[in-house]
């Protein structure tokens, strides 16, 4: 019986050394196929690049260390969906040059987009400043046409705040096909199913920090209670929900590596 809880202690140690100081260090790429033949034939050589939760926590290190794995993938745009703080740190001036530094260094051939996540409304102007002079053009519950090699654009939508007027962010006068939506919380995909979604992306829920195998995230955050794992079909709409780069409450992560994901198109 000893020896049962002699092993049993020791596992529990390793796994807590793994998920604090391995696994929160690991920063992997996913490569997900976005299927839909509401696209152009052109977009399928298009490359998406999308980080999320970074919840800067004053390591510069590996801000360039992100900042190298986004552009050796060379992309077309870069999507960034919130989080850029952590609400529960304090930041100066250091920090905001730091991030300036940082978001500024990251290339797309194209643009870089984002929307701003519930931790960063306690900092939400010098987001939007910091954000402004990196070059990303910021969808605050606002849309963008993005064209692509071809006549036809798609819409990117920037959800911050599902009591705006969702409706006017669909309406164009130019002809389009195809709505990918950005959005911090992914839960909030019950409130989108009725207009004309084709693909949500996401972030915010770090994947759960534990992850458990076959069953998925178990530390379900505001916002994210429904919809923790990394991809959802609901109808006919995709949902995917990036891992993150950063922590919560503290640094550990188990069985749930920090991603970057690449999004193609396929139909």
């Amino acid at each position: 019986m000893k020896k049962i809880l002699f092993i049993i202690i020791i596992l529990l140690t390793l796994l807590f050394l793994y998920g604090r100081y391995i696994e929160p260090n690991n920063i992997i790429i996913k490569e997900y196929t976005i299927n839909t033949e509401k696209i152009p034939e052109s977009f399928k050589e298009l490359k998406i690049v999308h980080f999320s939760d970074l919840l800067y926590d004053h390591d510069v290190s590996r801000l360039d260390i992100i900042k190298e794995k986004i552009n050796n993938e060379n992309p077309d745009i870069i999507l960034f969906t919130g989080n850029l703080f952590d609400n529960n740190n304090s930041y100066d001036d250091d920090d905001y040059n730091n991030l300036k530094s940082f978001l500024t260094g990251l290339e797309a051939d194209y643009y870089k987009y984002t929307i701003f996540g519930n931790n960063d409304e306690k900092y939400l102007e010098k987001f939007k400043d910091i954000l402004y002079e990196s070059n990303f053009i910021l969808l605050n519950n606002d849309s963008s046409l993005f064209f692509y090699k071809d006549k036809t654009p798609i819409n990117i939508i920037g959800i911050t705040d599902l009591n705006t007027d969702i409706d006017s962010l669909f309406k164009s006068d130019i002809e389009y096909n195809y709505n990918l939506i950005l959005t911090d919380k992914p839960d909030n995909i019950e409130a989108l199913k009725n207009y004309d979604v084709d693909t949500v992306i996401s972030g915010h829920s770090l994947g759960g920090i534990i992850n458990i195998p076959y069953y998925g995230g178990i530390i379900k955050m505001e916002g994210s209670q429904k919809y923790i794992n990394e991809y959802y079909k609901i109808d006919d709409i995709e949902l995917f929900v990036n891992n993150g780069l950063g922590y919560k409450y503290f640094n550990y992560r188990l069985f749930n590596t920090p991603s970057i994901n690449v999004y193609r198109f396929d139909n």
